[in-house]
């Protein structure tokens, strides 16, 4: 099967979360013999981790630009789009004053008709074409500018995070490659002006999202500016595959209670906190964590009269930085506050040294902390997630036989306080008075795999791929 991949970041390269996903993703097709060409930007100010030869100049069609194409010399088909004009500034999306560039919608769209055209000149007709993020908008430029060449060829498009939007003025409707007749409140229309993220929808063929979960968050909660009523009316293209972990970095080693136990130790004298033989539990508190800070803010007097200590990632940036860190002065010794952090390196340290992990948010798109928990053997603690569990918890049950069980994990039926700290109750009790049934909840969470390879191969499913 060949496939056609357009990302917004340099996939080959970065290691920002979406370009991790990405380059994850395109190795897996690879590896089940699919045939993959990739482009993505060359950001000539941005530092780069591999050469690159130089190659073809062309002309695309939205603009009649000239541009240069790029091989990357670790892997001939991961191509770059050289345009300094765009892509030769000091960010991806905006620099230290903008927030954004407020050309991305004309960055972005060239990104997509120069890879579109350089197909068309190499003679790659691919059997599918999988977009990402900004990168979305091919699927209109592909039915509408460069239709003779790609008409008929389905075009895939994953959302990684439905926040990640961007809106301009409709009078650059023709510029980017938009039909305009679908500028009105059922297409891509956004209080009177262009949404991007809409657009990239309504003309791909199928809508992925990272995870089940945020699927049925997105479709049962309000969102701003009439989304969820966009995505109700798109309901029949859209559909969920999990995003997947690398374990050759995601894993416990054989003697993993020993591993575990060294790593809390390593982290309780990291952060001033007392040795202890209680349970410790760590919250990640991210853009994506308000719910979970409300309910730790909650029952926090309560968790500081349990036998447990208590880190929690978070910015001080975070408008809850200030109260847990009051909390922190006075219980030092129960209570840690750490950087928030994005390296995979760093969260494994964290999350292999924790014995539980406590999240309420359903927001989170891939829900990665929660197979990257389970990979470490940390048994998270949640609630029902949008009327139901993690597609890949088991949660505890006090009736099964223990000899059998397969719990990898403690859900509330719902987010209320009370009920998850009922849930951090039962957790702590079990890892106290019940060392051999902790072990095994240990062992049952680390044995949770979701690969990257299992997320291409539910792609390449999707996609209708003879070679599976």
């Amino acid at each position: 099967m060949k496939i056609l991949v357009i990302c917004s970041e340099n996939y080959a390269e970065s290691d920002s979360p979406l370009a991790r996903a990405i380059g994850s993703l395109v190795s897996a097709y690879r590896r089940w013999g699919a045939k993959v060409l990739g482009f993505s930007p060359y950001f000539s100010q941005l530092p780069h981790s591999s050469d690159s030869k130089i190659g073809r100049k062309f002309i695309e069609k939205l603009g009649n630009r000239e541009y240069s194409v790029l091989r990357c010399t670790t892997c001939e088909d991961d191509l770059f789009i050289q345009y300094e004009n765009y892509f030769g500034r000091s960010g991806i999306y905006g620099n230290g004053t903008e927030k954004t560039y407020n050309d991305n919608h004309l960055r972005f769209s060239f990104l997509a008709s120069a890879a579109l055209k350089c197909c068309i000149e190499m003679d790659f007709k691919p059997d599918a074409i999988h977009v990402h993020e900004w990168g979305g908008v091919a699927g209109a430029i592909a039915k509408t500018v460069y239709k003779d060449f790609f008409g008929g060829i389905p075009v895939v498009l994953t959302t990684h995070n439905i926040h990640y939007d961007y809106h301009c003025s409709p009078d650059d409707i023709p510029i980017i490659g938009l039909p305009p007749k679908g500028f009105d409140i059922d297409g891509y229309e956004f209080w009177g002006k262009v949404s991007m993220l809409k657009a990239a929808m309504l003309y791909s063929d199928k809508v992925i999202f990272t995870s089940a979960n945020y699927l049925s968050y997105l479709l049962s909660t309000d969102l701003q500016g009439g989304m969820r009523g966009f995505l109700e009316s798109q309901k029949g293209k859209l559909y969920s595959i999990q995003s997947g972990l690398d374990y050759s970095s995601w894993n416990l080693p054989n003697d993993a209670e020993e591993f575990k136990c060294k790593k809390k130790e390593s982290l309780r004298t990291e952060l001033g906190l007392a040795a202890d033989s209680g349970m410790l539990m760590y919250a990640h508190l991210d853009a994506n964590s308000g719910s979970t800070a409300q309910v730790i803010s909650t029952i926090l007097a309560n968790l500081l009269n349990l036998d447990l200590q208590l880190a929690i990632g978070i910015s001080e940036n975070n408008r809850n930085f200030p109260y847990f860190a009051a909390i922190q002065e006075k219980h030092h010794d129960k209570i840690a506050l750490l950087p928030l952090i994005e390296n995979d390196e760093s969260l494994y340290q964290r999350l292999s040294a924790a014995d539980v992990f406590l999240s309420t948010d359903s927001s989170e798109p891939s829900l990665s902390l929660f197979l990257k928990a389970s990979a470490t053997g940390t048994l998270h603690i949640s609630n029902r997630r949008s009327q139901k569990p993690f597609l890949y918890s088991i949660p505890y049950d006090p009736n099964a036989d223990e000899s059998l069980i397969k719990t990898n994990s403690f859900v509330a039926t719902e987010s209320s306080p009370d009920m998850i700290l009922e849930q951090v109750r039962i957790a702590e009790s079990i890892f106290r008075e019940k060392k051999s049934l902790w072990s095994k909840l240990v062992k049952n969470a680390s044995s949770v795999r979701v690969s990257w390879d299992d997320t291409a191969k539910n792609y390449l499913l999707l996609l209708g791929s003879e070679s599976l």
